[in-house]
């Protein structure tokens, strides 16, 4: 296919040099016969003035004024054709006038050349130079379009020709030379007329050249400006990157201070807000202990859920403490065995059981290694198992199911229980610090757990997700990144 195209193309090219060639063969045709038409009517009134002795005025003014004719036609075509650009079938038709007006012209001159010789030998030989200068002439004119000047030297000698040969004596030598000068100037036409082909051929493929560098140099300016935009653009870039790297040192900058004032305030309430309780707690269990029992059965009641709530207090601090540690502490990590972290995490939920009565049943399948920080992942398999055995403490068989799979990009793990569920268009409140969907005195905890595991797991890279409906049980599900294998060797 591709070899067929190129053939068409080398065609089509070659078809359009021919016919530049063409037209430029025919304007130069036409060019080079505008020039001698003014020496032809001087040379054509002096050859009427040499015949009229003989033949009188009628006759040498009839042949004067039919190549007057004649010259005016030529005249006419070649400045018609030149008046405006022409197609190949028109340059054809133009080409095609030309040469019929060199015919004609070549045999109006040879009129005077075979049937109006003077009969006086010094008239004769005046002619005979006319003759051979209007020869010259052509030559001179027509000569580079072989065609054009054959078609006005042929009718214009071979009739001169025959008749010096039929008056025979010393014309035969002039015939013989008039007969060995037209195939020598035809000779010579065609060369001039090849070398003008060549010519023309040179200054296509120059032209072909010149409008390929062209080009080539559009095409360069072109490339420049892209560079020259693209470089703008990259310095816009590095302009932007600076910027982003100036406003990321002020964000650091404002994140070492906040966590600055996140480890004060955690000192604070490892510290100022835990003495405080304590004493609470402390000062509650005296008066409680007062062996004077001078305190009333209500006040002991409101002795034992002031103990409570601060219990439950410091149960929150702790857990906002490990909230805040889970999120600062550095990550090592490491290769995890997380069927062996997902047994002893469901070890520690069982004994842990509010219902000893209904201790679950956890089933742990086999899970797929993963990479992270071990005690952090541990802590997430705690409270994840835990908060399943929490709300599968109130069913009549409660039975947990723990399993993993991989996937494209990463590690899944799910913990699917049968307890209370909940209704998962409240699912993404699941995840925040202090968020709950059932009440404290039904199942205790502090509403930090999920939060804790939510943000481990993001730091791993991970993600968190639940589904589950109401007292059909719960599904929590999160995400690791699959370990990078790295080559051996």
């Amino acid at each position: 296919m591709t070899e067929a195209v190129n053939i068409e193309q080398r065609e089509a090219h070659r078809e359009h040099i021919e016919a530049r060639v063409l037209s430029e063969q025919v304007a130069l045709m036409c060019r080079l016969t505008t020039s001698p038409l003014t020496a032809s009517v001087v040379i054509g009134a002096m050859m009427a003035w040499l015949t009229a002795p003989d033949y009188g005025w009628t006759a040498s003014l009839t042949w004067y004024i039919a190549l007057l004719l004649v010259l005016l036609l030529r005249w006419r075509i070649a400045a018609g054709y030149l008046r405006k650009p022409r197609d190949l079938a028109e340059t054809k038709r133009w080409r095609a006038a030309m040469l019929g007006g060199a015919i004609l012209g070549g045999s109006v001159w040879s009129i005077a050349g075979s049937f109006l010789l003077p009969q006086d030998p010094t008239r004769e030989i005046v002619m005979s130079v006319f003759f051979i200068g209007c020869t010259a002439s052509g030559m001179g004119s027509q000569a580079p379009v072989r065609h054009a000047y054959a078609c006005l030297l042929i009718p214009f000698a071979t009739p001169y020709i025959v008749t010096q040969l039929l008056l025979g004596g010393d014309r035969v030598v002039v015939a013989l030379a008039f007969m060995l000068y037209i195939p020598v100037m035809l000779v010579i036409a065609g060369r001039q007329t090849k070398s003008f082909e060549r010519q023309i051929r040179l200054a296509i493929e120059n032209e072909s050249l010149a409008e390929q560098l062209r080009q080539e140099r559009d095409r360069a300016n072109q490339a420049r400006l892209e560079l020259e935009v693209q470089l703008e653009e990259q310095k816009r870039s590095t302009q932007r990157i600076r910027d982003l790297n100036t406003e990321l040192e002020r964000q650091a900058h404002e994140l070492r201070t906040a966590n600055g004032d996140l480890e004060g305030f955690s000192y604070s309430v490892s510290h100022d807000l835990r003495a405080p309780l304590r004493a609470i707690d402390g000062f509650s269990q005296l008066l409680m202990d007062d062996k004077n029992q001078s305190i009333s059965a209500e006040t002991r009641h409101h002795l034992q859920r002031i103990r409570a709530n601060v219990s439950h207090m410091a149960t929150l601090i702790d857990d906002l403490l490990e909230f805040a540690r889970c999120g600062r502490q550095s990550l090592d990590l490491g290769r995890l065995d997380m069927e062996q972290l997902a047994r002893n995490a469901a070890e520690e939920a069982r004994s842990a059981s509010l219902n000893e009565a209904k201790t679950p049943i956890i089933e742990i399948g086999s899970l797929p290694l993963a990479r992270g920080d071990e005690a952090l992942i541990r802590q997430v398999w705690i409270n994840l198992l835990d908060n399943a055995v929490k709300y599968t403490s109130k069913v009549e068989s409660p039975h947990i199911i723990v399993t993993g799979r991989e996937e494209a990009e990463r590690l899944v793990y799910e913990i699917r229980d049968n307890g209370v569920g909940f209704d998962s268009a409240f699912s993404s409140n699941l995840f925040g610090v202090f968020r709950r969907l059932h009440g404290a005195r039904e199942y205790p905890g502090s509403g930090v757990g999920l939060a804790i595991v939510q943000r481990i797991v993001t730091r791993h890279g991970g993600e968190v997700w639940a589904h589950a409906e109401p007292n059909k049980g719960a599904t929590f599900s999160f995400s690791l990144p699959k370990p990078v294998l790295r080559a051996v060797g």
